[in-house]
């Protein structure tokens, strides 16, 4: 007889896919999600990729490029799932859906790396059946913003969860994107979830939720401390870890990886960045 956690989960899916039939008329992605490797025991969900956000383009328009939710993350092991972000709410449904599709175990755990709909949005969802972790001004931020399904527990510097033997450590480095960016860490497979500190895009501030260029540099110094070879960004393909000196930055930043090397603004982001690390190493001291 199915537990009442799974028939839980089935009604959810459900009741969600139906709301996401209506939404989902306003708009088709031009790609769908897509499930890409990291190592074993370790995927990432990425997609769907479309002219815009669910709910429109809003006051960005559309400019060309095709955009996709954030990139999520599904640690499995034996005993369940560790499953990092959640898309926006109207990805939900579908995100339960492929993660049942990547193991039938149960979500153990859902780890947020900030408060933005587009990578915390599903959250409404998984609240009803799932722990969900993040920084305590993830927390604050969801409740100011009255955004549906604010994590049950936070941590301020740093929080581990265990699933059987397999840990996912939660860091808090300081403000940059936003007042409460998590970086996830397997250590066991030497991969890190960034958020949106690092992403396919140019960098964000949301200075509305307490964001900081000046913290973002030693955030960045930080999260380059911890033993690791692979990226998950926030938004992007997987990345790799490269150590470097702070000299052959460009190279560091991988700018044709980021899709940053043949861009209207690659030569202005080039002549800037060394005036700009300046500026923030004096602002630091």
């Amino acid at each position: 007889m199915p537990t009442p956690r799974v028939v839980l989960v089935a009604i959810m899916l459900a009741a969600a896919a139906a709301a996401g039939v209506v939404r989902g008329q306003a708009q088709k992605p031009e790609k769908p999600m897509q499930v890409v490797k990291v190592k074993d025991g370790l995927v990432v969900l990425r997609g769907p990729f479309n002219r815009c956000a669910p709910n429109g383009c809003g006051a960005y328009k559309d400019d060309g490029f095709l955009h996709e939710a954030g990139d999520v993350a599904i640690r499995v092991t034996p005993q369940g799932l560790i499953v990092v972000d959640d898309k926006y709410e109207e990805n939900a449904a579908e995100v339960l859906s492929r993660i049942q599709k990547v193991s039938r175990a149960p979500i153990r755990f859902l780890l947020n790396t900030h408060h933005h709909t587009d990578h915390a949005g599903g959250d409404a969802l998984f609240v009803k059946t799932t722990d969900i972790l993040a920084h305590r001004n993830v927390r604050e931020n969801f409740l100011r913003d009255k955004l549906p399904g604010a994590p049950q527990m936070v941590f301020d510097e740093r929080a581990s969860v265990f699933v059987g033997n397999v840990e996912a450590r939660a860091y808090y480095f300081g403000r940059a994107h936003t007042n409460g960016d998590a970086v996830i860490y397997f250590p066991d497979l030497k991969v890190v979830h960034t958020g949106d500190l690092i992403t396919e895009g140019m960098p964000v501030l949301d200075y509305a939720h307490g964001a900081s260029a000046v913290e973002w540099v030693t955030v960045l110094d930080r999260l380059l401390e911890l033993d690791f070879d692979v990226v998950i960004p926030g938004h992007g393909a997987l990345l790799t870890k490269e150590r470097v000196p702070i000299d052959q930055v460009f190279d560091r930043l991988r700018l044709a990886d980021l899709g940053w090397d043949r861009t209207v603004s690659t030569v202005a982001f080039k002549g800037g960045l060394k005036g700009y690390y300046a500026e923030m190493e004096a602002q630091l001291q």
